[in-house]
C-alpha cells in the first residue's frame, strides 16, 4: 500500500512487499506490508521512500526499511568521490573604532555555517536515479514546528564523520555515456552551535581525547586539557608541534615547563607562492591646478590580509589544522607568523577556510587570515562564579 508518496520526476516507484526481491539502489514506498491478507501499517514517521544498499536479498520481516542496521536507508547513502571540498564562513558584525582597530562580532552562536560540495563521478543510470531521487524528495519531507521542511542526514567524509542534517538547494546529473552519469550536490548546515566545545564539525571522538600522564603522543595529536592543574584560561584545546612520539610528564604536558603542545599558535608549515598584496589606507586630497595630496590615515594603516594554500597535507595534519580553525570559532584570535619579509609573529583571525580532498591522505586547505591590530591571546581571564545557593530554599 502507498500512502501520498510525494513529488518527483522520477516516477513508477513501488511500494515495498514481502517476498520481492530487491537490488542495490531498488527505491520503494515504505508505509507498511500485508501478510497473509493481514495489513501492517507503519508509523507515520516511518512512512516513506527507502534505498536498498546491501547485496540483492528477498525481502522479509527480519529486513524491512525500518530495521535498525538493514540495508535499506532514508538517509544520504551515496560515496563521494575525490575532489569533494567542505568550505566554512563565518557570519559576522565588523565593529570599526577608527585608526584600523575593529573587532568582529558572531551574529549568532551557529554563525558558522558550512557548504559540502560533493561530486558523485561515474555513476551508473540505476544509482543517479536513487541519488536524483532522494534529492528531489528531500523537498517533500513533512513540515517541522518552525514551518520549515526536515533535511537529509547524512555522515560526511572523515574528519567530519558523525551524523548531521543537512539541506540540498540544487543539484546536477551529467550523462557523459551510456550508463555513465556524474552528479554534482552541495548540501549545507547551519545549526552547528560555536559553544559546543566537544563536537562541533569535527567530533571529539576523532581527537586524542583527554590529555593524560602516560599516553603517547606524537606529532599533530590533538588533545583536550583540564582538570586540578588547569585554571579556566589554560584548559582547553592543544595540539602537538614535536616531531617524535613521546610519553606524557606533567613536565612535557600542555602547561609543563618544556611543552612542545600548543594553544594559541599555528605551527604548521607553508607551502611556497604565497604573494602579499598590500593597500595601505590614506586620505588623498585634490586641489586645483591638478595639484594632489596624500596624508597617513591615523594607526595601523596595512594590516595583512592573507590567502594562504597549504597543499598535499596528509589526514592527520589536515584534521589537525581544520581543528585548530574550527575551536578559533572565525573570531578568536591565535598567533601567526607570516614568511619572510614580514616574520614577526603577530596576531591574527580565520573566518573563511576550505577543505578539499585531492586523493588518499591528500588534502588541500585554503585559508583567509586577517591581521588584528591587538593582541590579546596573552590575556588571561578566569571569571569568577559570584552566584550563592540558599541551603534552605524550597
Amino acid at each position: 500500500m502507498i500512502l501520498n508518496s510525494g513529488d518527483t520526476n522520477i516516477t513508477n516507484v513501488s511500494a515495498f512487499e514481502l517476498g520481492n526481491n530487491y537490488s542495490k539502489f531498488d527505491i520503494v514506498y515504505y508505509s507498511g506490508y500485508t501478510y497473509d491478507g493481514a495489513e501492517s501499517p507503519a508509523e507515520q514517521s516511518a512512512s516513506g521512500h527507502y534505498y536498498y544498499t546491501g547485496a540483492a536479498a528477498t525481502s522479509a520481516a527480519s529486513n524491512l526499511p525500518t530495521v535498525t542496521n538493514g540495508p535499506w536507508t532514508n538517509k544520504f547513502f551515496a560515496e563521494v568521490s575525490y575532489g569533494a571540498s567542505v568550505e566554512f564562513k563565518n557570519k559576522y558584525y565588523e565593529i570599526n573604532y577608527g585608526d584600523g582597530y575593529f573587532n568582529y562580532l558572531n551574529k549568532s552562536e551557529n554563525s558558522i555555517k558550512s557548504s559540502f560540495n560533493l561530486p558523485l563521478s561515474k555513476r551508473s543510470d540505476k544509482e543517479s536515479k536513487a541519488i536524483i531521487h532522494l534529492l528531489e524528495d528531500s523537498f517533500n519531507k513533512g513540515a517541522k514546528p518552525s514551518g520549515g521542511y526536515s533535511g537529509i542526514y547524512w555522515t560526511p567524509f572523515a574528519p567530519y564523520d558523525q551524523e548531521l542534517e543537512f539541506f540540498v538547494e540544487s543539484f546536477s546529473n551529467n550523462l557523459e555515456y551510456p550508463n555513465v552519469n556524474s552528479v554534482g550536490l552541495a548540501l549545507h548546515n547551519e545549526d552547528r552551535s560555536t559553544t559546543d566545545w566537544k563536537d562541533f564539525y569535527i567530533p571529539f571522538s576523532n581527537t586524542s581525547g583527554f590529555w593524560a600522564v602516560g599516553n603517547s603522543y606524537s606529532e599533530d595529536d590533538i588533545v583536550y586539557g583540564s582538570g586540578s592543574d588547569f585554571t579556566p584560561a589554560t584548559s582547553g584545546w592543544y595540539y602537538y608541534s614535536g616531531g617524535s612520539e613521546v610519553v606524557a610528564t606533567d613536565d612535557n604536558g600542555p602547561i609543563g615547563n618544556n611543552s612542545l603542545w600548543t594553544k594559541k599558535h599555528f605551527y604548521w608549515p607553508l607551502n611556497k607562492g604565497i604573494s602579499f598584496n598590500e593597500s595601505p589606507r590614506f586620505f588623498k586630497q585634490s586641489f586645483q591646478n591638478d595639484f594632489v595630496v596624500r596624508v597617513e590615515d591615523g594607526l595601523n594603516k596595512s594590516l595583512l590580509k592573507l590567502n594562504i594554500n597549504l597543499t598535499s597535507r596528509t589526514d592527520k595534519q589536515a584534521k589537525a589544522i581544520l581543528h585548530f580553525l574550527e575551536k578559533h570559532r572565525g573570531y578568536d584570535q591565535f598567533l601567526f607568523t607570516p614568511p619572510s619579509p614580514y616574520n614577526e609573529t603577530k596576531p591574527f583571525l580565520c573566518t573563511e577556510w576550505k577543505h578539499t580532498i585531492k586523493f588518499k591522505d591528500n588534502n588541500d586547505i585554503s585559508i583567509m587570515l586577517q591581521e588584528q591590530p591587538i593582541d590579546y591571546t596573552s590575556y588571561e581571564i578566569e571569571f569568577l562564579n559570584l552566584i550563592t545557593v540558599d541551603p534552605f530554599l524550597s
